[in-house]
């Protein structure tokens, strides 16, 4: 996957710009504050369909406009034919996506068109930080990889945010029939099931390449492992006893649960409560692995990501590093730079030090502009 051309209007503090990339490295360098992540973040929103700062739209609309604009032209390597993706963000009402000219009926339509692996400093927080960021880490990244996955995700918060609702309106001494508690929890159950076997097929897959990346950043000396953990899996059963039997093993913990769930006013069972277990030399990481081991096993982890996409997908996504080389000491900067040798990567960055000047494309921006 490459990136060739992607354009700005009124987005952020980026009035209107048009940046080409190359198909290798591209640093965007400037002061703090300047626009650098910015330009980084309107490539990304392609990949997941949002920013991965704004929690609103509306906050990606430059002030004092009513409307942001991105347009990015991209193919799967320099030679195939070049798709193009437009995005209008409004600040009101639905955004307008666009595929080669075509409307897209909705954002999970575009979603998978362009891949992205997004590398930012929260990202070195993956192995100590709490479940929620792990499990983002899997739902995004096998969103653009299955569109099928992005619907059980949909089908499954939706669900479970219904049945919230229903918790609430028992312990207020409503009387809910009882048919409605089977519905809910045999939607989650369901649906809950095809997630968790996507995300047990993936971690397996991503676990050997996390050792090996680890391996080779630390000469052989650790070797790490990743578990996924969840109600609905059990050692040793494969992807389909998930789908099939998971569902079962989930409906049933979510019917048993109920009078505690009304209670304390939460759903206790479900893979919303999944997590991964990462293990250094058979230890728990979060407890016994030192800060730059946890530092190496989220590098590891991000750099797999990409090793994924390409293993499923047949190509490498387009990595996007938002000023995380600072964040790094000067050996992991040069593991992580020599390991995205040979693939297109867009990064922020404050300093020229860190880059060989040698087939490396600067572009230098200030007050939102490329000067």
């Amino acid at each position: 996957m490459i990136c060739k051309r992607i354009s700005y209007k009124n987005f952020r503090n980026i009035e209107n710009e048009e940046l080409e990339l190359s198909p290798g490295v591209n640093v965007i360098r400037g002061e703090n504050a300047q626009g650098k992540s910015n330009m980084l973040e309107g490539l990304y929103f392609f990949a997941r369909g949002r920013s991965f700062r704004a929690s609103k739209d509306k906050e990606l609309i430059r002030f004092g406009e009513n409307e942001a604009q991105l347009s990015i032209d991209y193919s799967r390597d320099e030679s195939s034919l070049t798709s193009t993706l437009t995005a209008s963000i409004p600040s009101q009402g639905k955004k307008l996506i666009t595929r080669n000219g075509a409307r897209l009926s909705s954002l999970k339509e575009m979603i998978g068109s362009f891949r992205a692996v997004l590398f930012a400093p929260s990202h070195l927080t993956l192995v100590d930080g709490g479940p929620s960021l792990r499990r983002s880490f899997m739902d995004i990244a096998l969103s653009q990889l299955y569109p099928a996955y992005l619907d059980s995700l949909a089908q499954y918060n939706r669900a479970l945010g219904q049945r919230t609702a229903l918790l609430k309106e028992a312990a207020s001494g409503k009387r809910i029939d009882s048919y409605m508690w089977e519905i809910y929890a045999d939607q989650l159950a369901a649906s809950g099931a095809r997630i968790a076997a996507r995300r047990w097929e993936y971690l397996s897959g991503l676990s050997e390449s996390v050792s090996q990346f680890f391996s080779e950043m630390t000469s052989g000396r650790e070797t790490p492992s990743l578990v996924y953990k969840s109600d609905a899996v059990s050692e040793g059963m494969t992807y389909e006893e998930i789908v099939a039997e998971g569902s079962k093993i989930l409906f049933e913990q979510i019917i048993l649960s109920l009078e505690k769930d009304i209670k304390y006013g939460i759903n206790s069972h479900g893979i919303h409560r999944d997590d991964i277990s990462i293990r250094l030399n058979s230890k728990d990481a979060r407890l016994y692995a030192s800060q730059g081991q946890r530092r190496s096993l989220a590098l590891s982890m991000k750099l797999s990501e990409g090793e994924m996409a390409k293993r499923i997908c047949g190509e490498y996504p387009v990595f996007l590093l938002d000023d995380v080389l600072s964040e790094l000491d000067a050996g992991r900067r040069s593991f992580i730079l020599g390991c995205l040798n040979q693939r297109q990567i867009v990064v922020t960055s404050c300093e020229d030090e860190h880059f060989d000047r040698d087939g490396v494309k600067f572009i230098t921006v200030k007050d939102g502009r490329i000067i």
